[in-house]
Order: structure tokens, then C-alpha cells, then sequence
């Protein structure tokens, strides 16, 4: 029996004897009655508990303040255990275990933590009953759930029906389960969803369902379905064009020389547009690459801007058109001149394509913004406009507002996928703001030097 168990009951029992042996002593003294004996017995007892009352509270007032202690998460004080004894050390050791549980369990929380929070993956765990036990940040990002998920069950949060039935499916049959989802709603996004039921000693306590977003690898298919239809029509009209040239000159056309000098510049011309179409095609890959070189150095944007007009100038009074620049000539930048010349001819022999009439301008500023101060380059026209359902795609490779009348200027939809890697390279940026039948406004962002 503890030391503690001990205090509490031999004061108990000796008060017992020490009363009856008092009490029994003073009737013998005084050679009372058996009555009176029993009375003195009595009240030697009471006397005894009284003072065994009075050690009792020293003895149970350490018991209170450790209760007091517990009940508020509080460390007993060393003082107080070593007043409590044996129970006192056993305390100690075990509050010492329980806070070296606690660090590590509290460890492991935050190991987990961080390994699902930079997950990629959406990740949902729930008890049998479906009762949401954890959701992390790339689920909720994904799925678009609220940040309150805490206690809801799962039916109760804005999923989508396929997502549900397939976790229902894992409870209910026991084994894991895995779909490709399609949704249309709020976008349109592929998922690709594992359900898997959670066993804890044989014994089912929930569901694990992790999902995987495929939208981006679905949009990079498509991209490269349609770059490999896109190529083989564009080469398709040219080789089927110098294949009748060819054939016309060998039955007989070579023997007119009117008709031979026609087919032959033909030829040429459809030729230099082939090579055109590769040149883009290869200049754009060793961008994606990463395998073209960046020779940045201190520039005047007036003397890039400069080389842009001087080249597209014939083109623009072809057409009638004024081609304004206005750039302050103490503006510099640090760039790549090349790269950002060939970026703003891209731009500005756009404008002058899709302008019938008025102006195309080349303007720049400084902009500061909250992070940052930005020189902006921006190539305005007075052109047919772009429509506002077009603006999110006019960057992607081969897409053209008007495919007839692009293909009849020559163009392939390559020069603004171009512009735009090479402005992300420099670390810049390309808006557009465009107003059917007004014209557009393409604005390079590019950081100040």
C-alpha cells in the first residue's frame, strides 16, 4: 500500500484505539458504571476524530490544488509533488511521458500538415458515417469548398454527384475505386478520382478519396492534336500548289515563257512561305525549349522601336497607313534588344494587317504599380477590332479570328504565340484590349530597369 493510502487510514484506526483505550482508562479511574464507561469510550473516540479530522484536511489540501492543477492543463509545481509522496513521482514521470507524447504527436500533425498542404493532389478524408475529418488545400482549390468544412459531412458540401457516388461506392463494396471525370460546371475540368475505404485493425472507419487535376494535360492534347492538324493544312495548300505548278510546266507550260516565268515566281512565293511557317514553328519550339539564349543588356527603347518602324514602314504607306511611334528617348530597359524588336514587329505587322485605314502607333510609358515600376509598350490601330469571345485564345498557336482572310494575308497565328513567349521570357507581360470595328490595343509590360 502507497505511503499516501497509508497517512489516510492508520490516523483512522489509531484515533479507533487511542479513544476506546482513553475512554476505557477514565472509567477505570474513576470506577464508574458499565454505562458511564460506555460514554467516557464515546467521547475519547470523538475527541480522537476530531483530531484526526484536523490532520486529514493537511493531508487531502495537496490532493484540492493538484485537482485545481489538472483541471486547468497546469503543471503541478515541484513543491506540490514532493508533498504528495510517492503519488507525487508518479505524477512527475507521468506528466513528463504525456508532454513527450504530446511534442511528438504534435510533430507528426505538422509533418502531415505540410505534406498535404503542398500536395498537388486533392486530398478528402471522412469517418464511416461520412463525416469530413480532413480536407486539404489543393481539394479545396480544386472543388471550390468553403473554408468551414469542420464537422459537415460530405453530402453536405458543393461536390459533385460522380465525386459522392464514388466514395459511396468504396464504403459499400469495401475496395478501392478509380473514374476519369468530366465536368462542366463552374469550368470545364478532368479529374482523375481514387476512393479508397480506410481499415483501422480490420475494421472499416472511413473513405480516402484523392483526386488528380487533368485539365492542363487534357488542354496540352488538344494543343498538340490541333498543332499537328494546324501544320499539315498549312503545308497541305502549298505542296499541292507546287505540285500542279510542276506538273503544268512539265506538260508543256515550260514552253511558254510568260507561263514559265508566272509558275516559276509562283513557286517562289509559295516557297519563302514555307520556309516562313518553319522558321516560326522552329523559333517557337526553341523558346518552349528553354534552348534560346537571352543576351540581356541596357537598351533605349527608342532605338528597338526605331528598328521596328524603319522595317515595317514600306509596308504600312502600302496600305495608306500613318505609323506613329512616340517613345521618350531616355527610357531604357534591361533586355534582350533582339527579342524584344522581333516581339514588337510581330505586334505591329498584326496591326497593320487588320488596319484599312488611320494609324498604327507605337507608344511608351513608365507605370508603377504597388510591387513594381514597369516601362509599357503599347502597339494601338485603328483596325476591324477583335471580338470579346476571342480575346482569351488569340495567344495560342495557329488560332486565327478570321482563318480566310489571315490565310489570305499571309499570316499563320503564329506571330502573337511568339510575341507572347518571348514578353513571358523577359519577364513581362502582354495585355490586349480590343473594341470590334474601333481597333486594338496590344500592351508589353516589361520590368524597369
Amino acid at each position: 500500500m502507497g505511503k499516501l493510502a497509508k497517512r489516510l487510514i492508520a490516523p483512522l484506526v489509531s484515533a479507533a484505539v487511542f479513544g476506546a483505550a482513553f475512554g476505557t482508562a477514565i472509567a477505570w479511574w474513576l470506577q464508574e458504571p458499565l454505562g458511564r464507561a460506555f460514554i467516557s469510550v464515546v467521547a475519547g473516540i470523538f475527541v480522537a476524530l476530531s483530531i484526526v479530522f484536523v490532520s486529514l484536511r493537511s493531508l487531502t489540501e495537496p490532493l484540492q490544488r493538484l485537482t485545481a492543477s489538472l483541471q486547468a492543463n497546469e503543471k503541478p509545481s515541484n513543491l506540490l509533488l514532493k508533498e504528495l509522496g510517492e503519488l507525487g513521482q508518479a505524477l512527475s514521470s507521468a506528466w513528463q511521458r504525456w508532454e513527450e507524447a504530446f511534442e511528438q504527436l504534435k510533430g507528426e500533425q505538422t509533418l502531415m500538415s505540410a505534406i498535404l498542404g503542398r500536395m498537388a493532389e486533392a486530398v478528402i478524408a471522412t469517418d464511416e458515417d461520412g463525416k469530413v475529418l480532413l480536407i486539404n488545400p489543393a481539394a479545396e482549390s480544386m472543388l471550390r469548398l468553403p473554408k468551414d468544412w469542420a464537422g459537415k459531412r460530405l453530402t453536405e458540401l458543393p461536390l459533385p454527384f460522380e465525386l459522392l457516388d464514388l466514395v459511396q461506392r468504396a464504403l459499400r463494396q469495401g475496395t478501392p475505386q478509380w473514374d476519369e471525370l468530366h465536368f462542366l460546371f463552374p469550368e470545364e475540368r478532368f479529374l482523375e478520382v481514387y476512393a479508397s475505404p480506410l481499415f483501422v485493425d480490420g475494421r472499416r472507419a472511413g473513405a480516402l478519396l484523392v483526386a488528380r487535376d487533368l485539365t492542363g494535360l487534357k488542354r496540352l492534347e488538344r494543343i498538340r492534336k490541333d498543332f499537328v492538324a494546324n501544320v499539315s493544312h498549312e503545308l497541305r495548300t502549298p505542296i499541292a500548289t507546287l505540285r500542279s505548278l510542276a506538273e503544268a510546266l512539265l506538260m508543256g507550260g515550260k514552253d511558254d515563257p510568260k507561263v514559265r516565268d508566272d509558275f516559276l515566281q509562283t513557286i517562289v512565293s509559295e516557297t519563302e512561305r514555307m520556309s516562313r511557317l518553319l522558321d516560326n514553328l522552329l523559333e517557337l519550339a526553341r523558346i518552349e525549349a528553354g534552348q534560346r539564349e537571352w543576351l540581356m543588356q541596357t537598351v533605349k527603347v527608342c532605338e528597338v522601336v526605331n528598328q521596328v518602324t524603319e522595317r515595317l514602314k514600306f509596308a504600312a504607306s502600302r496600305k495608306g497607313l500613318t505609323l506613329v511611334s512616340d517613345v521618350p528617348e531616355d527610357l531604357v530597359l534591361e533586355t534582350d534588344p533582339d527579342a524584344l524588336a522581333q516581339a514588337l514587329f510581330n505586334l505591329v505587322d498584326n496591326a497593320i494587317k487588320y488596319t484599312h485605314e488611320g494609324e498604327v502607333s507605337i507608344r511608351c510609358e513608365k507605370v508603377t504599380t504597388a510591387d513594381r515600376d514597369w516601362v509599357v509598350i503599347s502597339v494601338s490601330d485603328t483596325g476591324i477590332g477583335i471580338p470579346p469571345e476571342h480575346l482569351p485564345r488569340i495567344f495560342e498557336r495557329f488560332y486565327r479570328v478570321d482563318k480566310a482572310r489571315s490565310r489570305q494575308l499571309g499570316g499563320f497565328g503564329l506571330g502573337l504565340s511568339i510575341a507572347k513567349h518571348i514578353v513571358e521570357n523577359l519577364g513581362g507581360k502582354i495585355v490586349v484590349k480590343s473594341e470590334v470595328g474601333k481597333g486594338s490595343t496590344f500592351s508589353v509590360w516589361l520590368p524597369s530597369a
